[in-house]
């Protein structure tokens, strides 16, 4: 089996410590044909480490991360570009068995589940088990963890997926005009043009993925709710549409508080409403958490970060998205 060339490509805003030891990582991969583009605000390093592959960058200015994804695939040549962030590291095979799979099908892309590293804090894990959640990632949720192999009528996430780069490059790339959801929008489109695609989401594809603390978390939930409307997906019937739920609950639970029912009936509604929004909470988190503490912690994060997803939901549907999402972005991938 020939093996093809990669490019695997990092955005990132400067080379900090876990850019650093993405790079670290990558020397272990068993596939050696590739070479590592990083795409950087600024230089801020005079010089970098020696590396067994070779690596390149490109300084981009402030510029948003689809900007910076396209710079890499358009100018070094390759067969097939490898997308990952700079606070994230494949496991050792993934190149591997991308190219195994590349060799069998065409019009594929590839990807797999993110899972925490190995060592995390307290607070980053708790963020790691609501994302396993079905009340946070609906029935996208299965990417957080090593689920089974399938394949998908959805997306997947720009943190892990592959394809080639003439594919890439022949469907114009990703958006630059968007600062959220940009590869949401890229696989939305990529199917509308290509009627053969296959979507491959496959566990053995694994990277390990660096979890926010849970104050960057809130403004990545505030992110991912602005691009509520985006990431409906009709064709998948109402596990696509889950996505707005929290947005929905919302819109419910105002609606209720300013309607002319009584105090008590409003009071009694919406208590037994979170009642039973919570146990169907702590019965989906019970599936892979048996702390009571950690359940406890989960469930209540859970609850104000969808409050805070459904906020964000609001503020597009107010209009105020191009006010505020280039700056909510900035912070958001800004390291604690």
């Amino acid at each position: 089996m020939k093996k093809k060339k990669f490019n695997i490509i990092i955005p990132a805003i400067k080379i900090e410590k876990e850019l650093l030891y993405c790079l670290k990582k990558l020397e272990k991969i068993n596939y050696k044909n590739f070479f590592v583009t990083i795409v950087l605000d600024y230089k801020n390093f005079k010089k970098l480490n020696k590396y067994t592959f070779k690596l390149k960058t490109i300084i981009s200015g402030s510029v948003n991360m689809a900007r910076k994804r396209n710079l890499a695939a358009k100018k070094f040549k390759s067969d097939y570009v490898a997308f990952l962030d700079s606070d994230a590291y494949p496991n050792k095979n993934w190149l591997k068995y991308a190219n195994l799979y590349f060799s069998k099908e065409k019009s594929l892309v590839v990807g797999g589940p993110n899972i925490p590293f190995p060592k995390q804090t307290y607070t980053e894990m708790l963020c790691h088990y609501c994302k396993r959640s079905f009340f946070l990632n609906g029935h996208l949720a299965y990417r957080k963890y090593k689920s089974k192999k399938k394949y998908i009528n959805d997306w997947l996430e720009s943190c892990n997926f592959l394809l080639s780069r003439d594919l890439f490059l022949k469907n114009n790339g990703m958006n630059e005009k968007i600062f959220i959801g940009e590869d949401q929008e890229f696989f939305k489109r990529l199917k509308t043009r290509i009627k053969n695609l296959k979507i491959l989401f496959c566990p053995k594809l694994f990277v390990y993925h660096k979890e926010r603390g849970i104050n960057k978390f809130f403004l990545q939930r505030i992110s991912f709710g602005m691009d509520v409307f985006s990431g409906i997906n009709f064709s998948s019937g109402i596990s696509g549409l889950l996505v707005s739920f929290p947005l929905l609950t919302l819109i419910i639970i105002i609606g209720l508080l300013f309607s002319s029912l009584s105090l008590k009936i409003k009071l009694v509604t919406l208590l037994s409403f979170m009642i039973i929004v919570n146990l169907l909470i702590i019965f989906d988190v019970k599936k892979y958490l048996s702390s009571v503490k950690k359940i406890t912690f989960v469930t209540i994060l859970l609850n104000l970060l969808n409050l805070t997803y459904a906020i964000g939901g609001v503020l597009t549907f107010l209009g105020l998205r191009s006010l505020i999402e280039k700056k909510l972005y900035r912070y958001s991938r800004v390291k604690d």
